[in-house]
């Protein structure tokens, strides 16, 4: 004879889903609302402001010619919005922000506008930019900012004589150059192990392999401390690094 079940419901565990449910939407809700209400200050003259913004980034004959590009109507405001800006200057925060929004969309923000100065320079060349980017910044504060962020380039290593590129290796912490090693080619990372016993190669093979992910922006940090390292060694004469720009020769070495 089969036997009777009785099956209890949990009301108390979709009371809590429901709850949290509810939750879900009441946040959704509002951040619709903002989502909205940005739309409708954007439409009713909010974007006239951000315009001003924009034009503050500009330099001052470029921002006359872009305001003669703009409709009679939104000329007059614009300009009387500037009026009002008249103190700000292109590094304000919210300057940077409008424009910071138009250069993402445009994909040209980070690395993508860093690199355009920094390509492929060599030691020397770096070195040049990172001092002339302190006046870059007046000009152009965001892509200056970029600059500086992205100014390394671990590819140096290449044309560093193994001299010098070990004397430079005995320098550096193991667990640093590991992780310095994650964001760069195969060309730079041989170069390395050739200039390594092969215990040591196989030692940083394994970190570089146990460290697993890494942040892009501790990568970088690390890169700097490195080439900081290779920089110092330099100018102390410990090493000799050839200046070469581009294709020229600065000190041909002999």
């Amino acid at each position: 004879m089969a036997k009777n079940h009785t099956v209890i419901i949990d009301d108390t565990k979709d009371g809590e889903a429901n709850e949290l449910i509810e939750k879900v939407k009441t946040r959704f809700d509002a951040a619709n609302q903002k989502t909205f209400d940005l739309i409708e200050d954007f439409i009713a003259g909010g974007y006239e402001e951000n315009l001003a913004r924009l034009m503050i980034y500009l330099p001052k004959e470029r921002r006359a010619a872009a305001l003669q590009k703009l409709p009679e109507s939104v000329r007059e405001k614009v300009s009387s919005i500037l009026n009002t800006f008249n103190e700000k200057k292109n590094s304000a925060p919210d300057v940077m922000s409008a424009v910071g929004t138009v250069l993402k969309n445009a994909d040209f923000f980070f690395f993508l506008a860093a690199r355009e100065i920094i390509q492929n320079a060599d030691f020397y060349f770096l070195s040049a930019i990172e001092s002339e980017n302190k006046n870059l910044f007046e000009v152009n504060p965001l892509l200056s900012m970029n600059v500086e962020y992205y100014l390394v380039n671990m590819n140096v290593l290449v044309d560093i004589d193994d001299r010098s590129l070990q004397k430079w290796l005995r320098e550096v912490e193991e667990l640093d150059l590991a992780k310095a090693l994650k964001g760069t080619d195969a060309e730079v990372q041989n170069k390395i192990f050739r200039n390594m016993s092969q215990r040591a190669a196989a030692m940083l093979r394994e970190d570089m392999e146990f460290m697993g992910p890494v942040r892009k922006s501790d990568v970088l940090e690390t890169q700097k401390k490195l080439i900081g390292i290779l920089k110092r060694l330099n100018e102390e004469g410990e090493i000799v690094i050839s200046k070469r720009f581009g294709g020229c020769i600065g000190d041909e070495l002999i």
